[in-house]
């Protein structure tokens, strides 16, 4: 069956990243579960398995995979904050199609297993069941006003999406398909966004929704806009 699962390497030792395999076929806890609790059991193994990149199957008897395509793994640097990288693994398991997670905690030294039962969802499964990490992620400490406006002009535009729509609900997945659209078509399109650009990008991509009066001013401002009276 085509299950789909995502095989997860959970790294807190220093920057604080997951490095994930795609696994196409039977990745339920019976099978693949199975599989990874049986010959991925310790640390090196665990990171091996989430270093592949593709797989097509694996048997659960004999730990054996097998892939019909290559592919690098996913590598994502976490964000500081403990709730917010929950919720930046959620929407990678997401963004697999997956029905399953399988997430290595190397602190503990076990998978933990988590089922698609939504971004929100998955991410308070995960604040459950990794809180012992708590202390190992960190909200680094408020710049001083002057520091922040000389850096500026240097962030990126995920940089600046972040600081416009932090807090929104479904933020991290749309932090998440902003950065693989910037990846493939680059960061032209966004450059001059403001912050209500932000916003109606975010909600237009079916991440948030208008209130009455916030959708009669989207219409407003975008007929101004085909009108050339703003750009």
């Amino acid at each position: 069956m085509g299950t789909r699962a995502l095989i997860g390497y959970l790294d807190t030792d220093g920057d604080t990243r997951l490095t994930s395999t795609y696994n196409h076929y039977d990745g339920y806890p019976s099978n693949l579960g199975k599989g990874l609790e049986n010959f991925y059991d310790n640390d090196a193994k665990a990171e091996e398995i989430a270093n592949v990149g593709y797989i097509s199957y694996l048997d659960p008897e004999t730990g054996k995979w097998d892939a019909v395509n290559k592919q690098k793994p996913e590598v994502d640097q976490l964000p500081d904050d403990f709730n917010e990288a929950m919720m930046e693994i959620a929407a990678i398991v997401d963004s697999f199609g997956a029905g399953y997670g399988y997430i290595w905690d190397n602190e503990n030294e076990e998978w933990i297993t988590v089922k698609n039962t939504g971004i929100r969802g998955m991410a308070e499964d995960l604040e459950m069941q990794l809180a012992h990490l708590k202390d190992k992620f960190s909200i680094l400490p408020d710049q001083p006003e002057q520091t922040m406006k000389e850096n500026e002009g240097n962030m990126s535009v995920v940089d600046k999406a972040k600081e416009a729509l932090q807090g929104k609900e479904n933020f991290q997945a749309y932090i998440k398909s902003l950065t693989k659209d910037v990846e493939l078509n680059g960061q032209d399109t966004y450059a001059d966004y403001t912050v209500d650009d932000w916003e109606e990008d975010y909600i237009s991509n079916g991440f948030g929704s208008y209130s009455d009066m916030e959708m009669d001013e989207a219409f407003v401002r975008q007929m101004k806009y085909r009108a050339g009276i703003i750009k």
